[in-house]
C-alpha cells in the first residue's frame, strides 16, 4: 500500500496547534527553573519591574518536577495555564480530521 503524503499533509496542519504546545510544554518541563536565561519580555527589556507573564515558564518547569510551592511562588497561574494547555492539547485531537 503506498503512503498518502497528501492525507498526512492535512494531519499535520489540522493538529499543528496540538503540536506547537506539546513542544512548548515540553521545552519548559525540561528547562531548568533555577537558572537565569535571557529574557524575551518587552517589559522587562524596557525596563518595567512587574509583568504579569513573567514566571510562568519558571513556574511550569517547578510543576513538572513536582514541588507545587515553588511553581506557586514563581508564578500563582502556572497550574491553570499547565491545565489549560493540557485541555487545549486534548480537545484539538478529540476532533475529527477532515480528509479531501
Amino acid at each position: 500500500m503506498k503512503p498518502d503524503f497528501r492525507h498526512f499533509g492535512q494531519l499535520l496542519r489540522a493538529r499543528f496547534e496540538a503540536f506547537v504546545w506539546i513542544t512548548g510544554l515540553t521545552l519548559m518541563a525540561v528547562m531548568s527553573p533555577v537558572d537565569a536565561h535571557a529574557s524575551f519580555c518587552p517589559l522587562k527589556n524596557l525596563g518595567f519591574s512587574f509583568c504579569p507573564g513573567c514566571g510562568l515558564g519558571h513556574a511550569i518547569a517547578w510543576l513538572f518536577r513536582g514541588d507545587l510551592v515553588q511553581s506557586f511562588h514563581a508564578h500563582p497561574l502556572g497550574i491553570a495555564a499547565v491545565l489549560i494547555l493540557t485541555w487545549r492539547i486534548v480537545d484539538i485531537f478529540r476532533k475529527p480530521v477532515l480528509y479531501y
